[in-house]
């Protein structure tokens, strides 16, 4: 994990919710990661340029720490899911347009869901497609993407406290800022989203042909990146930081030498981990089926 100091000026901390990314479109237009510095972390694996506007919101990754880690048991209470015939029906028009001019589009679609209210403005709606597809293929490496956000950044600010022996640990109230985004992705039904994925997923495909896997299928490369978020170990507080520069990392190396993408899960908590999971794995099983 990296995050910038408390008080050290431009306090922009990108929330790691691109974890929660994979899961909206896997759950539907995923992840969450916003950030509001960008911190110094090792460089995801590049990919080929593609054609993407400006973002209005730049995010990139950002780490946090702790001491132990525990893994906890799962919630086995199963999700609750729109029955088909209930769920909003997704009206394909006759003819998919093209990757270039698709985002009108697949917000119309994506924004016809039944998100909670209030909550679909978390979506950053330029490049959705291409945006999307870059992350799942990073989370697969166990990586985030640079510069390419799914959702708005969180507005409250990072936060920790004093621990025993003149340490830091990671403050429990930050846990509270993923709240909008798991209400976001918890809202909607495995039915509606499936629909949606299958409808664009030509779209997807020719996005992820761009990266440079002409022969590969995405939906593969999808359900490889919700394996990694899925084996992301539970961290019970304190979650005790380091600080070797001006940046915090995790003061146990255990949880430092994990992939960027699990650094970035366990900054939710071990409660919204057993959430985000819950979704990933109902996404998981329904978007494997044909």
């Amino acid at each position: 994990m990296t995050e910038k100091a408390p008080g050290t000026g431009q306090q922009q901390y990108y929330i790691g919710l691109a974890v929660v990314a994979v899961t909206l479109i896997a759950i539907a237009w995923f992840f969450f990661r916003a950030e509001e510095t960008v911190v110094a972390e090792p460089e995801p694996t590049p990919v080929p340029a593609v054609q993407q506007p400006a973002p209005a919101d730049v995010l990139t990754a950002n780490q946090e720490p702790v001491d132990s880690l525990t893994v906890q048991a799962q919630d086995e209470t199963p999700l609750q899911e729109t029955p088909l015939d209930d769920a909003v029906a997704v009206e394909p028009t006759a003819k998919l347009p093209s990757l270039d001019n698709s985002d009108a589009e697949v917000k119309s679609g994506l924004l016809g869901l039944r998100w909670k209210a209030g909550l679909a403005s978390l979506f950053v709606t330029e490049d959705m497609i291409r945006r999307f597809v870059v992350n799942v293929d990073n989370i697969a490496q166990g990586t985030l993407p640079k510069g390419q956000p799914l959702f708005q950044p969180i507005k409250d600010k990072f936060a920790t406290l004093p621990a025993e022996g003149g340490a830091v640990q990671l403050d429990p109230a930050n846990f509270a800022r993923y709240e909008p985004y798991l209400q976001l992705l918890e809202s909607v039904s495995v039915t509606e989203v499936k629909r949606l994925f299958e409808y664009y997923y030509p779209l997807m495909q020719q996005a992820y042909a761009e990266l440079g896997y002409p022969n590969a299928q995405f939906r593969v490369r999808l359900q490889e990146a919700i394996k990694v978020l899925l084996a992301t170990p539970e961290v019970a507080p304190p979650m005790l930081l380091a600080r070797p520069n001006v940046y915090y990392t995790y003061a146990d190396p255990q949880i430092e030498a994990l992939p960027l993408a699990q650094r970035q899960m366990i900054r939710l908590g071990p409660d919204n981990q057993k959430r985000l999971k819950r979704v990933l794995e109902a996404h998981q099983l329904v978007l494997a089926q044909p």
